[in-house]
């Protein structure tokens, strides 16, 4: 508990500004989606540190995008950055409860970690 208290206090390095009060809410799903569909297209090819960039600019336009977090959170695996992944899977979990793969990215950073008692809660969600 008390490193998930000091994860939720870090800001992701990679966060860029948060462009979404400057655009109308269509120009910010527009935006958000295509970048989302950039960093796919990165994370597919192996390029991991592009793709967190992409969904980095992404979440810029739509701050709150479970789906845009938790592919970051899948990218900051591949890197082996298990504390950021568990930080956007998580609040991809809170974004949206419903989405499966929130819980299954926090899930596979916390067993990355050795935190088996964790992950199995987050796989037990899915």
């Amino acid at each position: 508990e008390d490193f998930d208290k000091l994860i939720d206090g870090i800001k992701n390095v990679d966060d860029e500004p948060d462009m979404s009060a400057c655009e109308s809410a269509e120009m910010a799903e527009a935006n958000g989606l295509a970048l989302k569909d950039q960093g796919n297209a990165a994370l597919m090819a192996g390029h991991y540190n592009e793709a967190i960039h992409l969904y980095s600019m992404g979440l810029s336009h739509l701050p709150n995008n479970a789906i845009i977090l938790s592919n970051r959170a899948l990218a900051y695996i591949k890197v082996e950055n298990y504390g950021l992944a568990i930080q956007d899977a998580t609040h991809a979990i809170e974004a949206d409860p419903t989405y499966p793969k929130g819980y299954y990215r926090r899930g596979s950073a916390e067993f990355a970690l050795g935190r088996a008692k964790a992950a199995r809660k987050d796989f037990r969600a899915v």
